[in-house]
């Protein structure tokens, strides 16, 4: 591969892979009606878990190489949490991130405390504000009807943004 190949598709190539990730996510908002129903509360509460899921990945994808992940792993485990109003099943991301961190030797009490204390507290605003009657209770089903279709999005920005980084590392230009 000349140089010049690899850096059209260093540029290009995460461009088609999220190119790919929207259509994938936009499609069913067109092929099942109910999503795009009554109000827009459905198309929200279908895509705020996956921007949510993704910002969280990206805070754990952006620790440089000898940095504490304690903080990062905090704030992923709160965006998970609160990702989770929507869409409860979420909050099972945190798994696959422990051993992205553990393979990057980032991994130890500290970050799974820190990860452990952010879902708690999420979980403690989540009850108070449930006693207060100011939110619902979380269901499988989703409050607008949505349920676990936000996996479509979740699931394909998630997968965008783990490909296009393999891309660009794979293709960087030495």
């Amino acid at each position: 591969m000349t140089r010049q190949t690899q850096t059209i598709l260093y540029h290009l190539l995460p461009v088609a892979i999220w190119l790919l990730a929207a259509v994938g996510a936009v499609l069913p908002c067109f092929l099942i009606p109910s999503l795009v129903g009554e109000g827009e509360g459905r198309l929200v509460s279908y895509f705020v878990p996956a921007f949510l899921a993704l910002f969280a990945v990206m805070v754990i994808g952006h620790i440089s190489r000898h940095a504490s992940a304690v903080e990062p792993s905090f704030l992923m485990a709160v965006f998970l949490g609160i990702a989770s109003c929507w869409l409860p099943t979420v909050v099972f991301v945190v798994v696959p991130v422990w051993f992205y961190l553990a393979y990057r030797h980032l991994f130890n009490m500290r970050v799974f405390t820190a990860s452990l204390v952010g879902l708690a507290l999420v979980a403690l605003w989540m009850a108070v504000c449930i006693y207060l009657e100011i939110m619902e209770i979380p269901s499988f089903e989703g409050r607008e009807g949505v349920g676990l279709l936000s996996w479509i999005p979740t699931g394909a920005f998630l997968f965008a943004y783990i490909a296009s980084t393999i891309a660009r590392q794979t293709l960087r230009v030495r």
